[in-house]
């Protein structure tokens, strides 16, 4: 709880008004260690144990190699076919794995990622409290409510952080799902080529982290290309904000059904990085059903919506 006080007390920070950094970082940085590890174990399955026999001759608990020669067939197809179910299995085991947290005194399955969400909802709510306080709303204290675990757990946000975590899972799986497809066409393509072990390594690698991607020609019709993980790390910064923000439109929601009329104040981070969507939104005031949707605006949006009492 004491990280939670020492959170909304501290002086507004004009380039994060949601106070979300250290999470929206802390959630980047664990996505970015997951897809760091995948880059790993692909480049010391098709360079050092060499799995498509192309030339003859301690990692994450969850990730491994297949193997020396492991996909060594007559056949390319057959070749890139079972690549592609190695990569999948690794995919799910670190990107999009499932694993075991504590939740209300038993142990739950759930997406690695659901802990960062959880964290901003529940600083969102708490953000919501606050400042509904400090508008002059007859509200009790998150103290007085029985602490943020009581609120948190209340049906009407576990159903809001359910959708959530959803949310974030089927997006993250989009964006494997896209990089597979990459994959297997760069390894078609490859194979016909007469690609070595260090060049298919190099262009499967630049699907991931885009390095050397331009000189690879791993670009679309358009000339452009995000790399699956510059996407995923995108997605983490993005639904943090929209957890923050989703939490606390449900809050002051709340409030409203017992006669408490609220409206929403858009708040921007007021720096340079403001966009000018969102530097044009600055003070306007919404009602709750408008706002909801409207932020985050876009990959990366750093707004607020704050209580104003009609």
């Amino acid at each position: 709880m004491h990280l939670y006080k020492e959170h909304i007390i501290t002086v507004y920070n004009q380039y994060d008004p949601t106070h979300t950094t250290v999470l929206r970082n802390a959630f980047v940085r664990a996505m970015e260690r997951r897809f760091n590890e995948l880059i790993k174990i692909i480049r010391i399955a098709v360079v050092e144990q060499d799995c498509f026999g192309a030339q003859k001759r301690m990692l994450i608990q969850q990730m491994y190699p297949p193997g020396y020669h492991a996909f060594d067939y007559p056949r390319s197809a057959a070749r890139v076919e079972a690549f592609m179910q190695w990569l999948k299995i690794q995919v799910d085991k670190g990107i999009l794995t499932i694993q075991q947290f504590q939740q209300i005194g038993e142990a739950v399955e759930a997406a690695w990622s659901n802990m960062y969400i959880a964290d901003s909802y529940k600083r969102g709510i708490i953000r919501a409290r606050y400042e509904m306080i400090k508008a002059g709303i007859n509200v009790p204290s998150i103290e007085d409510s029985g602490g943020i675990e009581a609120i948190f757990g209340l049906p009407f946000h576990i159903d809001r952080v359910g959708l959530l975590f959803t949310r974030v899972y089927s997006e993250l799986k989009g964006v494997t799902e896209a990089m597979a497809n990459n994959i297997a066409q760069i390894l078609s393509q490859g194979m016909i080529d007469g690609d070595g072990p260090r060049l298919l390594a190099r262009k499967i690698i630049a699907t991931i982290d885009g390095k050397d991607a331009g000189t690879l020609g791993l670009t679309d019709k358009l000339g452009r290309f995000i790399p699956a993980k510059r996407r995923a790390e995108m997605i983490a910064r993005t639904e943090i904000i929209r957890a923050h923000h989703l939490a606390a439109i449900q809050e002051y929601r709340n409030w409203g059904v017992l006669g408490i009329k609220v409206k929403a104040e858009w708040i921007t981070a007021g720096d340079s990085r403001v966009c000018p969507k969102c530097a044009s939104m600055e003070g306007r005031t919404f009602t709750l059903d408008e706002i909801e949707p409207m932020i985050p605006a876009h990959p990366g949006c750093r707004c607020l919506a704050l209580p104003i009492i009609l």
